[in-house]
């Protein structure tokens, strides 16, 4: 006959115990635990990253542009230098516009918003602080968010306005094609504004 204590054999006084099963919470318990929280995390990541390059519908939508006082649009200078607007300014696509102002173009959403043959606003003087890019002067006018580059020492005022998020790229292809396609001229003769010759 076999002697039960000798099969399994009690531990003595203060001696260790004999594990019958594991303490503490299950394996797959803990896996999980430390799963979940890093599964979750990358679901956000992945999710940002699809919603942050998801197309925004308005950028297919033709853009309807604010009227501006635009007396010289339709001048042979504005109308060069449209002709001579690329499909894409500083990687963002041309914007087919809702009823399109004479000498007006967009690019991109926000829209990057070229127009020509605008008036002389109250900010020029002969005076004013004005910013050169690649042989163009341009008056800077900042509001709300955005900023509107005048062209101010050719035939014509130019302007493009650009948002915080637009960089300075379109700025600079702009300032190419109005150098390439109108000379320069003076912006004052003897302290006065010299007039558009639209």
């Amino acid at each position: 006959m076999v002697d039960p204590a000798a099969v399994a054999p009690s531990p003595g006084p203060g001696g260790p115990p004999v594990p019958d099963e594991p303490t503490g919470p299950p394996r797959w318990r803990l896996a999980a635990a430390i799963a979940l929280p890093i599964l979750a995390v990358v679901v956000l990541l992945v999710l940002a990253s699809v919603v942050r390059s998801a197309p925004d519908p308005g950028a297919d939508a033709p853009l309807a542009l604010l009227p501006v006082e635009s007396p010289d649009s339709g001048s042979a200078s504005c109308l060069s230098v449209v002709q001579a607007l690329p499909d894409t300014l500083a990687g963002l696509p041309r914007r087919t516009l809702k009823d399109p102002p004479e000498s007006a173009e967009a690019w991109g959403q926000p829209p990057v918003v070229f127009r020509c043959g605008l008036p002389d606003p109250a900010e020029l003087t002969c005076s004013a602080a004005l910013q050169q890019v690649n042989g163009v002067a341009w008056l800077p006018l900042s509001s709300g968010g955005q900023t509107t580059f005048l062209a101010v020492d050719r035939s014509v005022r130019i302007a493009l306005t650009l948002t915080e998020q637009s960089g300075s790229g379109s700025l600079q292809e702009i300032s190419d094609i109005v150098a390439a396609t109108l000379p320069a001229r003076d912006i004052c003769r003897d302290g006065v504004l010299v007039p558009t010759e639209g």
